[in-house]
């Protein structure tokens, strides 16, 4: 009854759009002025009739990563660290003033060499690489995001809804060991690298809200998502055995999995300096827990994990279509994850072709 009630406002206020008084109105504006507008005047979702594509690009290190004590390692000093190439494009869409619908996907390329081992044993010296990869698309998230149907001036609130959907390869593939640096037959090196895909394998509901304050040319704003898996998935783990004439042969055996349900909150303020630019901070908490991967028939509880960023950035309007924005990544503190440093770089365009 209470989802139904919830529906039935959403729907109404959609539909029927009243005025707020404590936000005066403005004039009908022109798409220049749409287009142009600062980020300090921008309501939370699109204008009627607008279209807006990103294209972004994560660099990464993975230069440290936080124990189950919340402590800081310096994986240099451990002997591993990797960066990371992520890309991503976004589209979304204004069907009224108050409502977006979007869409978006995402390319990752990402490598973790381990640290080096050497096995000593008589006259054997056998010394071990591994490399673990993750590699490919990942799923299409679809989302809807409604505000509140005023004319922005100096509050906004939203709501969001959406579901990621398993479009993406997700089972790990056959991996590729080698063996090199053979000198006699006990002494060689082995090159382990197995190579994981990019897709959840399985619908992952999501659901958020935002809220924006401005004044002036300072603004504040806060959002969070809730992301939950639908269901339990299934994937495969590879193992491997080495066959006489210095090959490997693999078997594979499938497994269960849930995923983590993950809670993901920002706080940014932000400057607008000029019309041309705004400068803004952003603090970023990830948190993720409740989910478990089966073992030899036995299942075992993710390790709760959390990690607090600050994001430093900045958004230049280069042309009415075109806006370029910037940010940096500098983790804080964390619990059970990696903690990468990173530079995210994404180009913006909009334009508005049906309106006048």
């Amino acid at each position: 009854m209470k989802k139904i009630l919830l529906i039935f406002l959403i729907v109404s206020f959609l539909a029927f759009p009243v005025k707020i008084y404590c936000q005066d109105d403005n004039p009908e504006r022109d798409k220049y002025t749409l287009l142009t507008m600062p980020y300090n005047k921008r309501p939370l979702t699109l204008y009627k009739g607008q279209f807006w594509a990103n294209a972004g690009y994560k660099f990464g290190v993975r230069a440290r990563t936080y124990n189950d004590l919340g402590d800081p390692l310096i994986l240099k000093d451990e002997g591993t660290a990797s960066v990371f190439h992520y890309y991503l494009l976004q589209i979304k869409y204004g069907i009224f003033d108050f409502l977006e619908i979007s869409a978006e996907t995402n390319y990752l390329k990402h490598g973790v060499r381990s640290l080096t081992t050497d096995y000593y044993s008589g006259t054997d010296n056998i010394t071990v690489n591994t490399l673990t990869s993750r590699k490919g698309m990942g799923d299409l998230m679809v989302k809807a995001t409604a505000r509140l149907p005023i004319t922005y001036t100096w509050f906004d609130f939203g709501l969001t809804g959406g579901i990621s959907l398993p479009t993406a390869e997700h089972e790990a593939l056959i991996p590729e060991h080698t063996i090199t640096d053979i000198s006699s037959a006990s002494t060689f090196t082995i090159n382990y690298h197995y190579k994981n895909t990019n897709g959840f394998g399985v619908p992952v509901y999501v659901v958020g809200a935002a809220a924006k304050i401005s004044s002036s040319k300072f603004s504040l704003e806060t959002d969070f998502s809730f992301r939950d898996p639908v269901k339990e998935g299934a994937n495969i783990r590879w193992s491997e055995s080495l066959a006489t004439g210095g090959t490997f042969e693999y078997t594979n055996q499938s497994y269960q999995y849930l995923l983590n349900n993950t809670l993901e909150v920002n706080a940014s303020v932000h400057f607008q300096a000029t019309g041309w630019l705004n400068v803004e901070l952003n603090s970023n908490f990830i948190r993720s827990k409740g989910g478990w991967t089966e073992y030899w028939g036995n299942k075992y509880m993710n390790p709760d994990e959390f990690l607090f960023s600050l994001e430093p950035g900045f958004e230049i309007q280069i042309s009415p279509a075109l806006r370029i924005y910037e940010f940096t990544g500098l983790p804080v503190a964390g619990k059970n994850r990696d903690a990468p440093f990173y530079l995210f770089l994404t180009l913006s365009y909009s334009l508005i072709p049906f309106n006048k």
